[in-house]
């Protein structure tokens, strides 16, 4: 069995050597033909790959590689004794002190990312959604209630359904989201969750890693200064939550394994809330850093170690129940079925695992699980850390040389590499803050980072070699603490929309200006239509064809002028809706502030005026410079700048 465990890591390390070493997107399709997102897959993966490998940076590459070697020659094995006496008095301070300082340092990082860089604002729709259902917990509410005019406030991952109008995502980040609302905002919710992360990293690391504590507190080091996790966890998506709780289930998992059989209940909630939040992930992880802990941990008295493992397992399964048939009932609640995930209940069953059509009508098969996870797998250096280090080829080389993985090596290897095999199994991909889908391993990735350091530079037969590699590793993960890595943040700014200040005193009504694509995508998806259908019918047909079915025009030349006036409206820009519906009022919650609305025009928005005869009506329209900033002015002047006058 040790040679099949043995021959299988080997194997692993040898693909990621490849996928990052060489130009493996190249297979994906330059133009596009196939699927549109290939191309900017394939450009993301050759300028990540000219980045890594110094094609783009030449000089500065050269010139840290020669004083690298340079040291290496010079210092003739000094570095490592050196580096050896650092990590001895990096593990002097009792664990507790360490896991409070790295738990606050998470927590303040986070906090200042969120409010100094992105001025508490979330930069993906998926946050906003998540936060319009926080929204809702917070207010004592499942949900929205059942919309009476839907495309007003339809939005891209919101369902409207019989029980009430729901994020399509499952809801335990939101809950989290909704206790930081609570207490002031959902900024601390963030916050703790980072802090979580930092305490829980270094507590499950060193027991994971017993003989190993300096590299136990590096690994998490790097995790709670990851820009890439502060970046998730600074723009409130569920990545960071995940994180979090898979640190928490590890060290309960090890308490469990030394302690009493009560510990794994802990564990067993912990992975819960992380199925909860995101489900394929939260499985996976969660059981490499629970079960994976029981079946790897040495054997027990003979005779012994069966009903210890029973134990164990049947506590950790009492411990997720409550999770599960709250996650089963949510499901039922609002999408039909206990296993029937919100996704599915939005885009339909092409939003599953597999190789198929995705909901936006595009293919994904082998070759782009390939091709993107290799893009992916190059971009992790330098999105986790800031840097151009290839992260995974460093991994994959020592899983590939070493003579053999610690326990813990192990463990964290399948916690890092197991969202790897979903996300390419998994259709969407993006690169925003970086592989996103891989979040959730960023503390494994790390720990392993620093774990393959020692272990090649220990394997390096020459004294001058091992200090080159730890110099150049040094200075890679010096520069990005420094620098690199909160530049890798910052960038992220342009993409934080502002929201328009409204100034009228009182229950307002602002009815924010989309783009037509937009305005048609609601009308459509009020009808009901599913996300999967809408976003069809949108990629297959112009505008004004589908605008003529919703008016039930019998001819295009019907809605010649109707087209005219619609397009002619979005001459100034656009704004989006769903980045400003969680920071005001929302239906059915009531309150006496701003209430975010969808723009569809004079004729229709009258019928929403007249719903609301307490609220004052405003425009918000774009400010006409290109800047993507919103002005909200009173709602006459708005109409006649941008609708002029209402066709016969």
């Amino acid at each position: 069995m040790n040679v099949f465990l043995d021959a299988g890591r080997r194997i692993l390390g040898l693909c990621l050597v490849v996928l990052v070493a060489f130009p493996v997107f190249l297979i994906l399709d330059p133009d596009g033909s196939t699927t549109p997102l290939d191309v900017p897959m394939r450009r993301a993966g050759w300028e990540y790959w000219s980045h890594t490998w110094g094609a783009s940076t030449a000089v500065w590459t050269l010139l840290v590689l020669g004083a690298a070697i340079l040291a290496g020659v010079i210092a003739k094995g000094r570095v490592s004794r050196v580096l050896s006496r650092i990590g001895r008095a990096i593990a002097r301070p009792p664990t507790w002190s360490v896991a409070a300082f790295m738990g606050l340092l998470g927590a303040a990082l986070t906090a200042a990312v969120v409010l100094l860089v992105f001025d508490g604002r979330a930069i993906f729709n998926d946050a906003n959604v998540q936060l319009v259902q926080a929204r809702y917990f917070a207010g004592g509410k499942l949900s929205g209630p059942p919309l009476a005019m839907p495309e007003f406030w339809t939005i891209q991952f919101m369902v409207q359904t019989a029980a009430g109008w729901v994020s399509q995502y499952p809801p335990a980040h939101a809950l989290w989201l909704a206790a930081g609302i609570k207490l002031g905002g959902p900024w601390i919710a963030v916050a703790a969750t980072m802090g979580v992360l930092g305490v829980f990293s270094v507590l499950s690391f060193e027991r994971l890693l017993p003989d190993r504590i300096a590299a136990a507190r590096l690994g998490a080091l790097l995790a709670v200064t990851s820009p890439m996790l502060l970046a998730l966890a600074g723009t409130y998506m569920n990545h960071a939550t995940v994180a979090a709780f898979a640190a928490l289930a590890l060290w309960l998992s090890l308490r469990a394994e030394t302690g009493r059989a009560v510990w794994a209940l802990a564990a067993g909630g912990a992975m819960g809330v992380m199925v909860a939040t995101r489900p394929i992930s939260g499985l996976l992880i969660g059981a490499a850093v629970t079960a994976g802990v029981w079946l790897t941990a040495p054997r027990q008295e003979p005779g012994l170690h069966r009903p210890w493992l029973l134990r164990r397992f049947a506590w950790w399964a009492l411990g997720g129940l409550p999770f599960a048939v709250g996650f089963g009932w949510f499901n039922a609640r609002f999408f039909g079925s206990p296993l029937t995930l919100g996704y599915t209940a939005a885009a339909g069953p092409s939003h599953g695992l597999g190789f198929h059509v995705d909901p936006w009508g595009r293919v994904y098969g082998f070759t782009q699980a390939l091709g993107y996870t290799s893009t992916e797998l190059i971009s992790l250096g330098r999105e986790l850390l800031g840097t151009v280090l290839p992260v995974a080829a460093l991994i994959g080389l020592y899983l590939l040389v070493a003579r053999r993985l610690e326990r813990g090596e192990r463990i964290l290897t399948a916690w890092a590499l197991l969202p790897v095999l979903a996300s390419a199994l998994y259709w969407h991909h993006d690169l925003i803050v970086g592989p996103r889908m891989l979040g959730e391993a960023v503390p494994a990735w790390s720990a392993l980072l620093v774990l393959a350091t020692i272990g090649l530079a220990r394997a390096a037969r020459r004294d001058w070699l091992s200090d080159a590699v730890a110099v150049l590793v040094l200075i890679a993960i010096g520069y990005g603490l420094a620098v690199g890595g909160w530049g890798r943040v910052v960038r992220l700014t342009g993409r934080v929309v502002p929201v328009p200040e409204v100034t009228e005193p009182g229950p307002s009504l602002v009815f924010v200006h989309e783009s037509w694509q937009d305005r048609i995508g609601a009308r459509l998806a009020a009808r009901p239509m599913r996300l999967d259908s809408v976003r069809a019918l949108i990629n297959q047909f112009d505008p004004c064809r589908l605008e003529g079915a919703l008016v039930g025009a019998q001819r295009p030349e019907e809605v010649v002028d109707r087209c005219q006036r619609e397009i002619g409206s979005d001459r100034l820009g656009r704004l989006g809706l769903t980045d400003y519906l969680w920071r005001g009022d929302l239906p059915g919650l009531g309150g006496a502030g701003v209430l975010w609305t969808r723009d569809l025009g004079p004729e229709a928005n009258a019928r929403l005026i007249e719903a609301y005869p307490d609220r004052t009506p405003l425009l918000a329209m774009p400010d006409g410079e290109g800047r993507g900033d919103g002005l909200v002015v009173p709602y006459r002047m708005g109409v006649d700048a941008l609708w002029g006058p209402t066709p016969p």
